[in-house]
């Protein structure tokens, strides 16, 4: 019962917080109608013009309010609208990237010479151009800036490891390309979410039908990951039994 009247007494606080002219306009009138049965009528007037004029500055206020509201939802929508190409590009191409990823730490983990013919480029990321300059960034609600933001630091993370040991002497290519698997398998979980704030499969359907949707295509990499993975993990202890 206690919960219940702090309830109460704490929404009609919120009302008046937020409608401080409309609750003084009704004020005004209430006093306007009680003035009118005493001595003092005569400025039962001057209370209904004050509090019309009051509800009037409400009326107008809610209005607005409502406007800006709707342009904020407008707003966001554009601005979803507006980075979901230049994301979506930047998501295909790290899924690219896992794939290739894939087959060549497999490779590498069994010691065999077969080559793959790819590239230290076909390994890179690509960057964004848009973010974070772009006006239409800081129209974005909190919680699809924050996945933005998560989604893209991961890419440069992935960048910056491909750069730098790609080759690099004393490294074993499983490493690298475990490695490369780990950071992107990470922005791909990041990418997920992005997927879904930004409504990219609505966007931009698979072209075929048998392709899948861009989640599908992104669970099936990462499925095919954890095996290449598992594979490693099952040939090094087996390797580790063995009498020297």
């Amino acid at each position: 019962m206690i919960f219940f009247i702090k309830m109460k007494v704490t929404a009609i606080f919120n009302f008046v917080r937020k409608n401080p002219h409309m609750v003084l306009a009704a004020s005004l009138f209430t006093v306007g109608v009680l003035s009118l049965s005493t001595k003092v009528t005569m400025i039962s007037g001057a209370l209904f013009g004050a509090g019309a004029s009051l509800l009037g500055a409400w009326v107008t206020e809610l209005n607005n309010r409502r406007s800006n509201a709707e342009d904020k939802v407008r707003r966001e929508v554009d601005a979803r609208r507006y980075l979901a190409p230049e994301l979506n590009r930047t998501i295909e191409r790290v899924l690219y990237i896992h794939q290739r990823a894939i087959p060549n730490f497999a490779i590498a983990s069994a010691g065999k010479e077969t080559k793959t013919n790819d590239l230290q480029e076909d390994f890179i990321p690509y960057m964004p151009v848009l973010y974070p300059n772009a006006p239409q960034f800081r129209d974005l609600p909190g919680e699809d800036a924050t996945a933005l933001i998560t989604f893209y630091d991961s890419l440069h993370a992935l960048h910056k490891f491909v750069s730098d040991w790609w080759g690099r002497e004393g490294q074993l290519p499983v490493n690298i390309f475990n490695m490369i698997l780990t950071l992107a398998d990470k922005s791909m979980a990041l990418a997920k979410v992005c997927i879904q704030r930004f409504e990219l499969e609505q966007i931009y359907p698979p072209q075929y039908e048998l392709w899948g949707t861009l989640s599908s295509r992104i669970e099936r990499s990462m499925e095919g990951a954890k095996q290449a993975q598992d594979c490693h993990i099952a040939r090094f202890e087996t390797k580790n039994q063995k009498p020297n």
